[in-house]
């Protein structure tokens, strides 16, 4: 590493360029998800749309609610660039589809019916990185408490009563009856696991409670595990990228939740496709709870089945970016439009470059990869789960795509809120994330300034513009 303000020569590459070492590194390597040569292989694993069952007509859809975040970590101050603050968005955007197509009908757009066919909700939460405490404790106890007050206290929706925490009980219990408290295997303080806990593992209610062994306070939030991420002396952003990805999950399952419980909800539900921004999956310290989503919606499916419903409810979730998109941008003329490819186990350790009888997703994963090629041509890759009872990954039956009955009608509906504004984008997703991003250069100023002025530190960012963080309570 260098020293502050030393730069490196500018000719320093040239070693390395001119290196036999390095050339010879890489003749032995190849792009692990190249097109496949053997067009073959692509087709057997298409099927038609208008084949595949559809217990639910996609025209019944009239809402859609979809759920995106973003997270971003900034220096406090470029003097002590080790203090860190973690700031998280995570936003929920609501379209009437039925409005949404009707402001296109005619010469012009309706702008007036656009408007009324979008709404969105959002919540912001910051958490300490590196360098902050709260008096008298440490850092990773700091950021065990504020985690805990972001859960307790945030409303996925201000008409919802129901929080973060609320909805991390019901995950773990059922909708209609949510966990009262939610085991917990290891202490967060003294380390020590079930099987050396008096009583096994930590029973931990909304409230909190004590180690049986060290007394130490044991919270809600601990069950995220992401304190065991916590880095002191460095970046935590991976910790924060989990919590906003849990997050956007609980806020989705929130918005299920209101509407299982409403007398009248049943017929909402049924006519709402619930979107999430990224794949159905959790990885890392979070990704046990992969099951409880699995379960959850397993018993949302069996009470839309109790109240008449002839379909679960429909969820998918949308890939903006990564291995799986760009692999479907370049065999997307292989698959014809109006088809799904049904990735085989094989096929993605083929594409990922793992060793062929590697179980991939099993311990992540609460719904399965597709690639859809539109009507129109564009390369969707979306993540949907298999009907109750049925891992998506590690068995037979999760490659079966009549186990998929939701697919259908939620692609046909994603073929209906297409937009150009994006390569292969569709409009409730651009929505959201327009809702929830927050931007870099300037955007990450201003938050380096707020940091700086909350946490009473001299102000290195200049803003020009007069604003709430000037430190003259001026708006």
């Amino acid at each position: 590493m260098p020293y502050p303000m030393e730069r490196a020569s500018r000719l320093g590459h040239v070693p390395v360029v001119n290196s036999q070492a390095v050339r010879d590194a890489f003749s032995r390597w190849q792009v692990a998800q190249a097109a496949p040569s053997d067009v073959g292989l692509v087709a057997s694993m298409c099927h038609p749309l208008d084949s595949l069952p559809h217990p639910q007509a996609s025209a019944d859809v009239r809402f859609a609610i979809t759920v995106d975040g973003s997270d971003t970590e900034v220096e406090a101050t470029r003097e002590h660039p080790t203090i860190k603050v973690g700031y998280v968005r995570v936003a929920a955007s609501f379209i009437d589809l039925s409005k949404l197509q009707a402001s296109g009908v005619g010469e012009f757009v309706d702008p007036t019916l656009l408007r009324e066919a979008h709404k969105h909700a959002a919540f912001d939460g910051a958490l300490p990185g590196s360098g902050l405490v709260m008096s008298g404790l440490t850092g990773v106890d700091t950021w065990r408490q504020e985690l805990n007050r972001l859960l307790a206290s945030t409303k996925f929706d201000d008409e919802a009563p129901l929080t973060l925490a609320d909805m991390l009980l019901a995950l773990h219990g059922t909708p209609d009856a949510p966990a009262a408290s939610i085991a917990l295997r290891r202490c967060p303080t003294c380390g020590r696991k079930d099987a050396d806990l008096p009583g096994g593992a930590i029973a931990v209610p909304k409230t909190g409670t004590t180690c049986p062994a060290c007394s130490a306070q044991v919270l809600l939030g601990d069950v995220l595990r992401t304190h065991e991420e916590y880095v002191p002396e460095g970046s935590n952003q991976s910790a924060l990228t989990r919590v906003m990805l849990v997050a956007e999950r609980l806020t989705s399952l929130g918005y299920m939740q209101v509407l299982h419980r409403d007398p009248h909800g049943a017929d909402a539900m049924r006519q709402t496709l619930f979107i999430t921004d990224g794949p159905l999956a959790l990885h890392g310290v979070v990704a046990p709870l992969k099951r409880r989503f699995q379960d959850y919606l397993g018993t949302l499916t069996a009470a839309a089945e109790t109240n008449g419903s002839p379909a679960a409810p429909l969820v998918v979730g949308v890939e903006k970016s990564g291995r799986f998109v760009e692999h479907a941008e370049l065999i997307k003329h292989l698959i014809p439009e109006g088809s799904v490819m049904a990735l085989s186990s094989a096929y993605i350790n083929r594409i990922t470059g793992r060793p062929a009888g590697h179980q991939y997703g099993v311990d992540e994963f609460y719904g399965r990869r597709f690639i859809y090629r539109t009507q129109s041509g564009s390369a969707l890759v979306v993540t949907v789960p298999p009907v109750s009872g049925i891992a998506p990954y590690g068995t037979a039956a999760g490659e079966e795509i009549k186990n998929y009955p939701t697919l259908r009608p939620v692609c046909e509906v994603l073929d209906r809120v297409q937009t150009r504004l994006y390569p292969n984008a569709v409009i409730p997703v651009a929505l959201a994330h327009s809702a929830a991003s927050l931007p870099l250069g300037v955007g990450q100023s201003v938050l380096r300034a707020m940091g700086q002025d909350l946490l009473g530190l001299r102000r290195t960012t200049q803003i020009t513009q007069r604003g709430p963080f000037t430190g003259n309570g001026s708006r």
